[in-house]
Parts: structure tokens; sequence; C-alpha cells
């Protein structure tokens, strides 16, 4: 990858116009152009998260599930503001053909108060009143436990800067078994993160902000401080080996390795970067750039000739000087920048004169109808170029609001419809790699996080074991008491049979049973 990494460079120092203020040549701003207006043609507005059952079958849990899951992505896309790192993704798509970002999972944790009666496990519940069972456990037996408990989740999308995202060699993606993410940290950080003995045995080194100011102010060896330096470390997700590893290039040997603190079903944390042009043996891709760069070249050297002959396009007229010297160094004096709308006196008239003056004519202006000409051909020329870059790279002129008055609203609309084509490739990839993301995220939402976290993200309260449980048995009393009931009305309703109240003895069958007179109290006649 180095040099597509060198190639890189070139176009981002071409891309901000970095040689503009030190040098006078005038250059034509073709591939920021460029960009503004891919910008807007590939990734237009956030993307938002479409969670749904692949078949739409009956089942009242899996819907909820979409529903909760749904809002939980949405929500962390607006809180971690995850447009800012799809907007550099989608830069470094479109200027070096590669985007890269990664999910990161961040508990939020605050310090518990032990000692508080107010924070009693019965009245606490999910994970923080698992974290404050063992705290006491701990606290009982005398060690150390931990001060902090779970109060929020959150996962974030980091922008992977093009340096800093490396691979095993590979063909194809597919291919791919490891790759690394650099990062750089300060004494702090690392005693934090690897503990005080190894935290303050790696090696600090210069970062990369430091090291490039010092680069530019031509001293690299300038002495800095503690506070200035960082330490290089790698993370390396190893799916061979299904391991997670640190490293230093400073320490000689592995800082950490561990199984992945992350579950996804690609292993890695990243989805496929977002790629350009490739081919089908290499993941080094070519910026698109590359492929107009011939023209642009040729534009930006029209361009310089263009600004100097607009130097010479004035009036400049020449008079007789005197007889001082046989050469006419005016003609010279003439053409350089500055001298506008002057009179020149000529020393040697007679001399100008024979030579290309004319005789009897006290003033004489140098002829610019040649150098209009010659500037309206360069102008010419130049606009074609630009009509040959906007060819190759499938800019329409329509996408750019450069239309012809004349043209109808049919020709227009098939301009539009052709022109999107060849960029429809270009977002799909953005989308593709949007959706990527998306999953990663939701697969960290489900896999990782805890039931109170996403009933909170997505506002949907949903009953505990306990309650489950409960309804469960109110709703088998309920279905055992409807049971009893109906059973009571069909005993009443059945009929009786022969001398217990059924049909008297040779009624034809189906007869009805004769009615049941009221019992009589005893004593009374009848």
């Amino acid at each position: 990858m180095k040099k597509w990494r060198e190639s890189c460079q070139k176009i981002r120092d071409l891309y901000r116009y970095e040689n503009s203020i030190g040098t006078r040549s005038r250059k034509y701003a073709l591939l920021w152009s460029n960009m503004q207006t891919m910008k807007g043609a590939t990734y237009a507005k956030p993307p938002k998260a479409d969670i749904s059952r692949r078949f739409r079958d009956k089942d009242s849990s899996a819907r909820v599930a979409g529903i909760m899951l749904e809002r939980c992505c949405n929500f962390t896309f607006e809180a971690e503001n995850y447009d800012a790192v799809f907007c550099k993704v989608r830069d470094d798509f479109l200027l070096e053909a590669r985007g890269v970002a990664r999910v990161v999972y961040e508990p939020v944790m605050e310090e518990a108060d032990l000692d508080d009666d107010t924070l009693d496990g019965a009245d606490v519940e999910g994970p923080q009143a698992e974290t404050l069972e063992i705290e006491r456990e701990a606290q009982d037996a005398g060690e150390d436990g931990p001060s902090e408990v779970l109060t929020f989740e959150r996962v974030k999308l980091e922008y992977v800067h093009p340096e800093d995202f490396v691979t095993n060699p590979a063909r194809t993606w597919e291919e791919v078994e490891v790759v690394g993410f650099r990062s750089y940290l300060t004494r702090e950080k690392l005693v934090r993160r690897f503990g005080d003995k190894l935290g303050n045995e790696i090696q600090l080194d210069a970062s990369a902000e430091s090291r490039a100011g010092r680069e530019k102010s031509g001293d690299p060896d300038e002495a800095q401080g503690e506070e200035d330096r960082k330490a290089t470390i790698w993370e390396i997700w190893d799916k061979a080996s299904n391991a997670v590893l640190w490293v230093s290039p400073g320490y000689p040997d592995v800082l950490e390795e561990d199984k992945p603190y992350l579950k996804f079903e690609h292993f890695f944390p990243c989805p496929r970067p977002a790629y350009g042009t490739m081919t089908s043996d290499t993941l080094a891709p070519r910026a698109d750039y590359v492929f107009y760069q011939d023209q642009a070249e040729e534009i930006n050297a029209l361009t310089a000739r263009i600004a100097s002959l607009q130097d010479s396009l004035k009036i400049v007229g020449f008079y007789p000087g005197g007889p001082k010297g046989e050469g006419v160094p005016e003609v010279e004096r003439a053409v350089t920048p500055g001298v506008e709308n002057k009179m020149i006196a000529v020393y040697g008239w007679d001399n100008f004169a024979s030579k290309g003056g004319s005789k009897g004519v006290p003033v004489v202006f140098m002829p610019v109808q040649e150098v209009a000409e010659v500037l309206k051909a360069c102008v010419e020329l130049r606009k074609q170029l630009i009509d040959d870059v906007n060819q190759i790279y499938g800019i329409a002129d329509i996408m750019r609001g450069d239309g012809d008055a004349r043209e109808t609203a049919t020709a227009q609309t098939l301009k539009g419809n052709y022109g999107s084509l060849r960029i429809r490739e270009r977002q799909q990839e953005l989308a593709r790699f949007c959706r990527d993301v998306t999953r990663l995220v939701a697969e960290v939402i489900c896999n990782h996080f805890q039931p109170d976290t996403i009933m909170s993200m997505a506002n949907m309260p949903l009953p505990t074991d306990a309650e489950v449980m409960q309804q469960q048995i109110e709703a088998a009393v309920q279905a055992r008491l409807q049971a009893q009931q109906q059973m009571a009305a069909q005993q009443q309703q059945a009929p009786m049979l022969g001398h217990n109240g059924g049909p008297p003895m040779g009624a034809p069958p189906g007869a009805p049973p004769p009615p049941q007179s009221a019992p009589q109290p005893q004593g009374m006649a009848r």
C-alpha cells in the first residue's frame, strides 16, 4: 500500500492547494470543484435505521423487538453524531478511493457511595444491582472492589485515518484475516489502559501533529516535552486465532492479548471499507483523480499561459526618445507585468522604425490583436479539456447547473437520468457502508447492552420476569374460573333422564319433560 499512500498524500496536497501561497503560478482548482459537486451528489443526508422482520409472521415479540432496536439505532445515530463521521468517510472515499470507520462500545460509569442507605439492592434493578452486590461482597471480604456502577451505554462510530488502517496482504476483502487500527496515547492514557508498570515502560514518540510541525520547520530533532509526545499503539484483530492483540513499535513484546471484547458476526469491529475503483487482484484502490490527471495538468498549464497572455493584453505605445544606442530594450519593457497604459521612449528610433516601426509617425502602439487571438484560442482549448474531464469523471452539466436555455425539458430530463448513472455506483457504495455500520451497531446493542439501557433508549418499558410470571399466574387463574363457570352453566342446562325428571314413559321421542311443580310445605292440604 506504500505507493497508494504516497499518491494519496499528493492528491491531498493538491486538493488543499498547499502551494497556492508559495508560488505565483496560477492553477485551475478542478479537483476541489469536482469534489464539491460529488459530495452532495453521493451523500445528501444522514441515514436512518430501518429494522423489520424478513417475513411478516404473526409474532408480536419479534415485532416489538424490531421496533425497540430501530429506536435504539436511530437514537445512537443522533446522539453520537454519526453524520460527521460519515461525511469524513465520504470525503476519503471520493478523494482517495477508500473510507474507513469502526464501531466502539463505551460504558458510562459513575461512582457509587456504598454507605448510602438509599442504594439498596432491593430498590436497584438491572446491572446496577449486580454491581452493587459485588462491591459489597468485596468490602465485606476486606478487598478493594470496584467503586463504580453502570449508568448508561454508548456505541460510538470512530473515524479511521487512511494512514491508521492496515490489513494483511489480500486480493479481496473476503481474504482479509487481520486488520489493525493505530492510535496515539499519552502517558496518562497508557497507565490507565495498561497499568502503572507496563504503561511507564512503553516508549513515547512524537505525535503525528508535532512530527509534521517539526518537519515543516526544518528541525526534526527539536526537543519535545513529555506532554507533546505520544506512544504509537496498534490494535490488531486476528480472525484466524480469534484474538485481539495490542502492540507498540517501541516495545519488544505484545502488550496484551485477549479474546475479542465485542462479538460480531463477521468478527471485525469495522465494516468493509468504502472502496472506489478496484480490481480483483489487490486491495489497493485507485483514486478518481488519477484517471484525469493528464487533462488536469494540461488545464493548469493553459491557465498559467492565459494569465501570462492577460499581462500582455494591454495598450503600450512607443515614441522617439533620441539617438542613444541602437538597441530597443524598451520593447522588452513593454511586455513586462505592470506596464499598462504607458508611453515608453525609444532612444534608437531610426533603428526601431526600420525594423518594424513606422517612419514619420511620432507614436507607435504595440499590436495586441495577435495576443487576443492566442488568448481566445487558449480559453477555448481549456474549456474543451474541462468538458473532457467531466466526460471522464461522469459529471453531467445538469449536475453542475450548467445547461442550454434552448434545450427542451425532455432533453434536460434525459441528461439528468443518464448523468446519474455514472455516480449511482458511488451512491450505492456509501449506502452499503452505512447499512453495514447500522448492522454492527445493532449487534453491539443486542449482544452487550443491558435491558434497562435498551428500554431507556427506546422509551419502551417492558415487564420484568416477576411481572411476567405474575401475569401468567393471573391469566391461568382467570382461565380456570372461566372454565368452571362454563361447566356449571352446561350442567344447569342439561336435561334429566327417567324418573329423575326426564320425559314420561310412553311419550314420543324428543318430548320435553313435564314442568316441575314447586315443593309444597308439610301439613298443607292438597
